[in-house]
């Protein structure tokens, strides 16, 4: 998982469908973390979700852009306080 740098980020899961393969997280996570407003991004295999730390609205939009031109979709499950997002 990343370090969260700043308080004031927002947190949200997105369902994540598609991606299986090792190679598929880390280019995710790798890649969206260096969108505009997004301070970080964590994909779970497990639960085929994405962690994201961001700080503007657009961000979720932009990472699932991002995500589909990759051939893949994400989707926001729900917004999540910082406390949930570090259990």
């Amino acid at each position: 998982m990343y370090a969260i740098k700043k308080d004031k980020a927002h947190h949200a899961v997105m369902d994540l469908v598609g991606a299986t393969c090792t190679s598929c997280a880390i280019a995710i996570e790798h890649l969206a973390k260096r969108l505009d407003g997004v301070e970080g991004a964590y994909v779970d295999r497990a639960t085929r979700t994405i962690h994201v730390a961001y700080h503007d609205a657009q961000a979720l939009e932009r990472i699932s852009e991002f995500v589909g031109q990759l051939g893949y979709q994400a989707t926001v499950r729900e917004k999540e306080s910082k406390e949930d997002f570090l259990r």
